[in-house]
This record gives structure tokens, C-alpha cells and sequence, in this order.
């Protein structure tokens, strides 16, 4: 118990000096975290009203892209849990307002009070860490599934599986979720957070332009190839020349090839090919196995990717990469899934392609819920998971921007006629042999070997050290990181 207690404080303390790295995006900096507990009209608390009142009823019923949903399926929720609160933790952006809305709905069927509390990218981290470790107040919180390795090295996070099967409604459906995300919050005890929302490193493409029949003579006629998405790590190569105006002055577009450089942001450029190079990141117990040939491969290709886009590479995140995708300076760029929506508007509108990563080796993410193991709500923690992640309660989430983490409600929207093309990728990057997480959180460490990695990513691509160096103090430094927890290899 003494030893146990002592790696949830190291697990605290290493997730307060980190940073998330989330879905992989950096989110820009906001003010002081605003604790947002605003109360539902039809909550208990703020009514008085001890069970489930007519006007609630319609709480059940939603419609989303044709289809009509039941968000109480079997009348499970019927205002029992008037009188009882709960604490949710999530971070701004895309995940606060849909989140609000299944709590809006969840407080008029459970009778129940939910309050949500939105925080900054980072303080979100240190909040999670300081309840996990029983100082702060918490039941529910969403947060990087990559980081329920952390969390349940010290048993931190509720196991779900247990709650499902002694609290949950029968039909609930664990198989509809995708198999990449589940694995990711499973272990061999069972599921210990839910997928909440997928992110994944996508191909953005200008399809006007890989469909226009004189650019496509005019391809044929300088390199002997016809012009196709490209799927291979050579095929980018070459199209990324051809689209680069210091390659080709006819070009275009000024740049063939754009992703993030920033920091903790260029490490995923060279993960999304080690797979293709026949590389892997961690075997068991967190050997680095991406310290191989392969890495070397990954790393010294995505290196003369950077010829192909501006020279001032190692400014661009998340949000710069979109706006000069967006411009319709840059033929080609990765980033996560959720850039889709800022990169195919305005007078790119309808002229975006999407597909898997050349070389199908993606680097994916996502965001899930847990609860917190020492809560004292368990059933209604639980009873609130089930309820926004069921099939019909993730679809009415969609719309406000959150990509589905089951399979079948992709489908469901493909089958509605929704981009057909942007969901189709993200099956298919899904359901790669070879895929990688982007989040490096080792057990007690949190998001120390990210910064381990992309630390020397960055100073290999500046020309400072060789790509065999930078793997050989990546591998010595997070094995160091780990013998200081206990865990040797």
C-alpha cells in the first residue's frame, strides 16, 4: 500500500511538469482555467423536482442526420438519482459544448446533477493528476487514451468492464466501438475508459488539381507516371516534387508537402512512416524498438520531406498548417482528422481529398472517459458513461465536430450521405495493419517520453545530430525516465 501511494505521487508530479499532447494538437494558449458549472433547467438541483416531470420525457428523443434517437433505451434512466451530483472534468474546444449537451439531456432523465468543469489544454493535466492522487474532486473525466496506461499503473481509473456488468443496461454495445480505440483502454482485467472521440494523422489532398486533366498530362509527361493519390512513401516523394515550385516552377501550388513541426508536434512525421519501413515503437514492457533500421529510415525520409515545404517548418502546428493548406499554397499535408473541417472551407471548399497516410502507418490518438477509481458515485458515474457513449447518444455529438469512435455510427453516416471520402479515410487509417500511437506516455511518466522523442526529432531535422544519434538518446534517456519508477528491461 506504502509503494503504491508513492508511485501515485510520482505519477502526479510527472503529470503536473508534462504536457498533454492530446489528439496531438497544440491548442493554443487561453487564461486561467473558467470552471463552467452551469446547471441544466431540468436538473433535481435547480427545479427541486424529484423524478422525471412530463417535460422531461422528451429528453429520449433526438434526431440527428435523418436518423431518430433514443438516448433512454429501455427507460433505464427514470429520475432515481434525484438528489446526487457528479464532477466531470473536460478540456475547452471541441469536447466541452457536445459534452454539455448529453449532460443537459442525462440530468432531466436521471434526475441528477451533473457539473462540468472546462479547462485549458494543459491545466486539464494537472487537474486530472491532483484527483486521481484524492486532492481534487472528481468522478468523470476525458482525457487522452493513450494515458490509461499511466493511470492504471497505480490503479487510478474505475475498470468498466466490472461497472458495465453490475450497474449497466444489457444491450449496451462494447463491440461497436472501433478495435484500435478499445485495445488502447483495455488491458487483461478488462476496459478502464471509454472512446470518447477518434483523431488520427490523415493525407489532405488537393483533389482539383490531382483530378485536372492538363496537370495530369503535364505529370505523365515529366515523370513517365500517371498521377494518383499517393500511397506509397516513394509515390509522395515524387508527387511532393512535382508540386514544389523549387522543384518545378510550373507547380501550382508554391509548396508539395506540409506537416507540424512545432514542438512536441514533429515526432509524429517520422512515426507515421516507421510502420511502412517495418518499425515499431515499444515491444513489451516499453523496449524501444524504434531504434532500428527502420527508424533510422523513418527519420532520415521525413527529414527531405522538409524540402518540399516552407523553410520555416518548425513554426507551423496544428493551426498553421491548416490556414496554409486552407490558402491553397500547399498541394499535400498531415495533420489530425479533426483539421478537416478549417482545411475544406472557404475557397477550398469541395476541393479537399482525404486519405490514410502514405506508406499506411498512421500515428493515432483519441480522447476517452474514465472514472475515477476513488469516487464514491461509481453507479451513477457509470450510468452517465452509458449514456453518452452509447450508440444513439454518440450521434447526436457528431454534428458539433467530434469524430464517432464506434464503427457503426461511421457507417451510419456514410449510409446518410455525409463526406463519404473523409469517413471512408478514417476507417481505413483504423483498420491499418500497422498503426501508432502518438501520445508517448509511459507508465508513472506521463508525457516524458514524448518530449524525449520529439526533443531530438527536432534537433535531427535542424542537421544538428544524425538520425542514429538521435535514436540511440532517445532509447538511453526513456530508459533511464524508466528505471527511475522501477521498471527495468
Amino acid at each position: 500500500m506504502k509503494k503504491k501511494t508513492l508511485l501515485a505521487t510520482l505519477t502526479a508530479a510527472a503529470m503536473l511538469a508534462g504536457l498533454l499532447t492530446g489528439c496531438g494538437s497544440q491548442q493554443p494558449e487561453t487564461p486561467a482555467p473558467q470552471e463552467n458549472t452551469t446547471q441544466s433547467e431540468g436538473s433535481s438541483e435547480a427545479s427541486g423536482e424529484p423524478a422525471v416531470s412530463a417535460q422531461n420525457s422528451d429528453a429520449a428523443k433526438a434526431e440527428a442526420f435523418g436518423y431518430e434517437l433514443n438516448l433512454n433505451p429501455g427507460g433505464s434512466l427514470n429520475g432515481q438519482y434525484a438528489g446526487q451530483t457528479l464532477t466531470v472534468f473536460c478540456c475547452t474546444g471541441e469536447f466541452s459544448e457536445p459534452l454539455q449537451e448529453s449532460i443537459d439531456a442525462f440530468q432531466k432523465l436521471s434526475g441528477a446533477t451533473v457539473n462540468l468543469y472546462i479547462y485549458s489544454f494543459d491545466e486539464l493535466n494537472s487537474k486530472i493528476a491532483l484527483a486521481l492522487a484524492g486532492d481534487e474532486e472528481m468522478d468523470i473525466t476525458c482525457f487522452v487514451s493513450a494515458y490509461m496506461d499511466t493511470f492504471n499503473s497505480v490503479g487510478q481509473l474505475a475498470n468498466l468492464t466490472e461497472l458495465s456488468g453490475q450497474y449497466g443496461f444489457p444491450d449496451y454495445n462494447w463491440n461497436g466501438f472501433s478495435k484500435a480505440l478499445l485495445e488502447r483502454t483495455s488491458d487483461s482485467d478488462g476496459v478502464f475508459a471509454v472512446p470518447y472521440q477518434v483523431c488520427e494523422m490523415m493525407g489532405f489532398y488537393r483533389k482539383d488539381l490531382i483530378e485536372d486533366p492538363a496537370i495530369q498530362a503535364d505529370y505523365k509527361e515529366k515523370t513517365g507516371k500517371e498521377l494518383t493519390v499517393p500511397e506509397t512513401t516513394d509515390e509522395l516523394k515524387e508527387i511532393a516534387a512535382y508540386f514544389s515550385k523549387s522543384e518545378n516552377p510550373d507547380s501550382p501550388t508554391t509548396y508539395g508537402f506540409l506537416s507540424q513541426g512545432v514542438t512536441n508536434a514533429a515526432m509524429w512525421s517520422w512515426m507515421s512512416r516507421l510502420g511502412s519501413f517495418g518499425g515499431t515503437m515499444f515491444g513489451d514492457d516499453w523496449t524501444a524498438e524504434f531504434n532500428s533500421q527502420a527508424g533510422i529510415d523513418a527519420m532520415n525520409y521525413n527529414k527531405s520531406l522538409l524540402s518540399y515545404g516552407p523553410a520555416n517548418w518548425n513554426e507551423y502546428g496544428f493551426d498553421e498548417v491548416n490556414a496554409l493548406m486552407a490558402s491553397g499554397e500547399v498541394f499535400m499535408c498531415e495533420n489530425w482528422s479533426s483539421a478537416y473541417p478549417s482545411i475544406n472551407a472557404g475557397d477550398m471548399a469541395g476541393k479537399i481529398g482525404c486519405c490514410v497516410t502514405p506508406g499506411n502507418s498512421p500515428v493515432i490518438s483519441g480522447w476517452s472517459l474514465g472514472i475515477n477509481a476513488l469516487s464514491e458515485k461509481q453507479e451513477l458515474a457509470w450510468k452517465f458513461i452509458e449514456f453518452a457513449t452509447s450508440e444513439d447518444g454518440e450521434m447526436t455529438r457528431i454534428d458539433n465536430g467530434v469524430a464517432p469512435a464506434r464503427d457503426i455510427n461511421i457507417q451510419r453516416l456514410m449510409d446518410a450521405g455525409e463526406d463519404v471520402g473523409y469517413y471512408t479515410a478514417i476507417t481505413d487509417s483504423l483498420g491499418c495493419d500497422k498503426t501508432c500511437w502518438g501520445d508517448i506516455c509511459l507508465p508513472y511518466l506521463g508525457s516524458q517520453g514524448s518530449s524525449i522523442i520529439d526533443t531530438y526529432t527536432q534537433s535531427m531535422y535542424k542537421g544538428s545530430i544524425s538520425a542514429e544519434d538521435a535514436l540511440n538518446n532517445m532509447e538511453s534517456e526513456i530508459d533511464t525516465a524508466l528505471k527511475s519508477v522501477g521498471i527495468n528491461h
